[in-house]
This record gives structure tokens, sequence and C-alpha cells, in this order.
């Protein structure tokens, strides 16, 4: 009989168990539907928009803050005409109720616990960014490594993803206002032109709103991670870190189009390069809205090399001018540094170089040698393209000979830190010279400009940096 009684108490235990673990579930699905989607927090003052969400009082009157007419849900996007809001007395009372339950974590889910030690994960190794036990902090894997208690690396990690999710948001609505005026003015400028032309703007637009749908999808996801608590955020953070770095280094990227198959080869050939004439055209427009004001800082220019008053023109002197011995300033190579530095973002400049025979122009590692010969090689901190006895590279690993449509007399550089691109431009017929793309950017860069030798006047004239300020 004893036997019997053990069995029948074992089962009480595992049903009560299994009980308590449902309950701390759907305890759990309360608490997360009374939070607000855009604080994260518990509701304050919950208001009902038109279309059926909730949001906080005061979250939901910033979003709409300077708006007259249209109202879009933060979570939707559905547009109200009116700011209706009703308050929502109920999730109200069910809000102050969630506050109070607490979630009893005696015993730790199985999942919860350490795969190969079987203890519970009460660290984050930053190196890794996964969730570990105490045994594996001290394992030779991870002792080496970065670890953060739990609680601090939940919240460490939700602060990134509500940023991140407020930047996505924003890249959505800049794309989208983009979108807009894109096709407004592609459609007027190209109304008498053929079908055919309008067919591939439309394929170009089509293309660029899948962007926005893997944006709004990210956002989507990332709010989902939002709300989670505990390991439970922590979980695959690598994978939404990576989605998130895959989707900046694709932003901005644009496919070519098939000609059809009715066409000749040489109606397919015209056809094409009219497609990438307007790609370029549109990446270029794209880029410009990120103009950044570049000056030139003097304590970095060769001796040779007189600058402007303003910061903005630099040529060759042909002799060393009487300059201050700085420790940034370069004693062999004839170039000057902008004074800005570039650590993220996306930054658009344009320089004149008119009808000048030599020159080099990019961005490189601010940490990189000023002393003594250089090399201009990503590998050595330049990204940079160049004029040189006719011909136009960029300075890769073995130089890649470019060949514009026309000589360019401005050059726009497009940098997209995060991407890891450098996009060179002819300013002239707005097409693409070349893109640096997949470069692991140091710390920080600043903008790079060389003039190039006097060659006896036949090179004497000046680069300009074009003001960056009123392009339409």
């Amino acid at each position: 009989m004893a036997p019997k009684r053990k069995r029948a108490a074992r089962a009480v235990c595992d049903g009560t168990s299994i009980r308590n673990m449902a309950a701390a579930a759907h305890l759990q699905s309360l608490k997360e539907e009374a939070i607000c989607s855009i604080c994260l927090e518990y509701f304050t003052e919950p208001m009902v928009v038109e279309c059926g969400h909730t949001f906080c009082l005061s979250c939901i009157t910033q979003c709409w803050e300077g708006l007259q007419a249209a109202f879009p849900c933060p979570q939707c996007r559905a547009v109200a005409e009116t700011k209706t809001l009703r308050p929502n007395w109920q999730l109200g009372n069910v809000v102050e109720i969630a506050k109070h339950l607490q979630v009893s974590t005696a015993t730790p889910q199985k999942e919860n616990l350490c795969r190969e030690h079987e203890e519970q994960l009460k660290l984050f190794c930053e190196d890794d960014q996964e969730p570990i036990c105490l045994v594996c902090s001290v394992s030779r894997d991870h002792k080496p490594h970065m670890v953060l208690p739990i609680q601090e690396a939940v919240q460490e990690y939700k602060a990134m993803f509500k940023s991140q999710r407020e930047r996505i948001a924003n890249e959505f609505e800049k794309l989208k206002e983009f979108l807009e005026k894109e096709q407004s003015c592609y459609l007027k400028d190209l109304e008498q032109e053929e079908k055919n032309n309008l067919q591939s703007i439309k394929e170009t637009l089509t293309k660029l709103e899948e962007q926005q749908s893997v944006l709004r999808s990210l956002i989507t996801d990332i709010e989902s991670k939002c709300q989670q608590q505990g390991v439970e955020l922590l979980k695959d953070v690598k994978n939404t870190l990576r989605r998130y770095e895959n989707m900046k280094a694709q932003h901005a990227s644009y496919d070519t189009f098939k000609g059809k198959e009715e066409e000749t080869e040489e109606e397919e050939e015209d056809d094409a390069d009219l497609q990438i004439q307007i790609i370029d055209s549109l990446e270029w427009r794209w880029a410009r809205s990120f103009a950044a004001a570049v000056t030139l800082d003097p304590d970095t220019a060769h001796w040779s090399l007189v600058l402007s008053e303003d910061g903005r023109s630099v040529r060759d002197g042909d002799e060393e001018q009487d300059l201050p011995d700085t420790p940034q300033r370069y004693t062999y190579y004839i170039a000057v540094l902008g004074r800005e530095s570039l650590s993220s973002g996306r930054h658009y400049w344009e320089v004149e170089v008119g009808d000048k025979t030599a020159w080099e122009l990019g961005v490189c590692d601010e940490a990189a040698s000023r002393n003594g010969g250089i090399t201009l090689t990503p590998e050595d901190g330049f990204w940079t393209v160049w004029l040189r006895d006719g011909k136009y590279k960029a300075l890769t690993s073995s130089p890649t000979l470019l060949a514009p449509r026309v000589p360019p007399r401005a050059v726009g550089l497009f940098l997209d830190y995060e991407a890891g691109r450098l996009s060179v431009y002819n300013v002239d017929d707005r097409s693409l010279l070349f893109t640096f793309s997949g470069a692991s950017f140091p710390p920080t860069l600043r903008p790079l400009l060389s003039p190039g030798l006097n060659e006896g006047g036949k090179n004497m004239g000046a680069l300009r940096i074009l003001p960056g300020t009123g392009w339409e």
C-alpha cells in the first residue's frame, strides 16, 4: 500500500505544478495586455483611438503633437481624420489588478535552465550574446568574456530595442515621404515618355515598397521583443540584432530590371542603360537628403596646401607654408582632413573638382598614420577615388578602373557608416561612379581631400566643398 500512496502524492504534486505553471502563463499574458506598446510600461490613463488600439494618454498625445489633419495609429498606421480619443475604463481597472499580482519564481522553468549544467540562467554573456549560468561564467569558454546579471542585461537590451524601434520607425517615415515625392515627380516628368519607361519606374517603386514591408515587419518583431521580460527578452537576441544590421546594409539598394523578350538586343541595351540611369538618379537624390556641412581642418593640412578663409577650398601652393608644427599634420602626403568626425549615421557632401587633372577624395580612419609615405587602401584605413594621368580609379586593394560617361566637374560622396558603404557619384550626370561596400569601418572616419601637385600650373585649380543646404 505504501508505494501506491507515494505515487498518488507525486501525482497530486505534479498536477499542482502544472496548474501553477498554467496560472503563471495566464498571469504573464494578463500583464502583457496591460502594457502600452509605445512606452512599454503599464498603461497610464489608457485611451482608445479610432482603429481600436489603446495607448497611454501622454504617449498618444506626444505622437500626435503638431499634427493638424491626419492622425496615424502608432501600432497599425491606420489614419484617422480627427483626433478622437475615448477613455478605456475597463482596461484601466485591469492594469491596476495586474500591478498588484506577482508571478512566483520559486521554481525556475526548465526552459530557463542551462542545457549543459541544468543551472538557472542568471547571467548574460555580452561577447556571445546569450544567457548563461554561474558555472558557464567560470568555464574556459566564457571566463574571459564580459558578463552581466540577467536583470541588468534585460534593461540594457530593452532600451536598445526601444531605440532601434524608434530609429527604424523614423527611417520608415522618411522612406515613405521619399517614395511619395519621387513617384509624383517622375510620373509628372515622364508623362509624355513611352509607357515602358513608366513601367520601369513603377517596378522600382514596388521594390522600395517591399523594403517598407521589411521595415514594418522588423518594427513589429522588436515591439514584441520589448514586451518580453527576463530571460525571454534575451533569447535569440543575436538573430534579432543580425536582422537589424542586414536591414541597414540593404537599405536604399535597388535591382536592375530585365528587358522584354520581344525587344531587340540593341533595344534591350538601351533600355537597361536608361534603367540604370534612373536608379542611379534615385539613389543620388536619396543620398542628397542627408546633406552634411563639411569644412577643412587646417591643423591637418600638408605644409604646401593653401586653405581658404571659410575652410571650404584647398589648393597646392607649390611651396611650403609657414604653418604651426602640429602632430595632426600630414608630413608627406599632400592632403587635408575635414573637421567633422563621422562615427555613425549617413552623410553626403559634394566637392567641385572643375578641370583639375589630378585629385583624391574619400574618407579615412582618423587614427591612420599621417607621417611619411601612405598606402591608400581600405586595409590601411583609406577609402578613396582619384584622377591621375587622365584615368579615374577607386583605390581598392587592387585599384579598380572607373569609366564615367562624362568627366565629373563635381563629385558627391555618400557615407552610410552602419552599412559599411561609401558611394561616389558624378554630380554632373547623377551617375554612380563606385561603391565601397561591406567595409568594417573604424570607430571614427574623417573626410579626406587632396588637390594633387600643381604640376607647373597644369593642376593649379582648387578643390571646393559645395554648400550642403538648400539643394533642390
